[in-house]
């Protein structure tokens, strides 16, 4: 079953079950589809990478807004939980993240790739691992392994 199917029979069964929360942000997500199939300049089909990159974007943002939330204390504090519901709910949907040890060999290869062996290029190490690996990255974690590999 694609990305799209999934989250239309989610839809579905969310609307017979009337569960507003689950409701709100699968039709967000699908309003976030729509917006970028009609944003000039795309070309292509809205296959499961279209989907996931779509889902990806949304919870980036939604982690984003948390964070302003969670900073505003108690006014905030309703929106940020429907926020933290979103992000759990849309969770199976995100690509795995890499562990440290897997993204330590990433930056090693990189590094053997590039011929690296100024600490001051870390951040090109960064990049391309960065670059390569896309969402399944956390870009602080690779900089702090890619200077630790280059200093030793």
């Amino acid at each position: 079953m694609t990305i799209e199917q999934q989250l239309t029979t989610q839809l579905k069964e969310a609307m017979r079950a009337k569960n507003k929360r689950e409701v709100d942000v699968l039709r967000m997500i699908k309003a976030r589809a729509m917006e970028a199939k009609v944003a000039p300049g795309f070309e292509g089909e809205t296959d499961d990478a279209f989907w996931l990159d779509v889902v990806i974007r949304y919870v980036k943002q939604q982690k984003k807004a948390l964070f302003e939330f969670e900073k505003a204390g108690d006014q905030g504090a309703e929106q940020a939980e429907q926020v933290r519901f979103e992000i759990d709910y849309l969770a199976p949907f995100m690509p795995s993240v890499l562990g440290e040890a897997e993204v330590r060999e990433a930056v090693r290869q990189a590094i053997a790739t590039l011929g690296v062996t100024d600490a001051k290029m870390a951040g090109r190490v960064t990049g391309a691992v960065v670059k390569e690996y896309r969402d399944r990255v956390d870009p602080q974690v690779v900089k702090r392994i890619a200077t630790e590999e280059l200093s030793s």
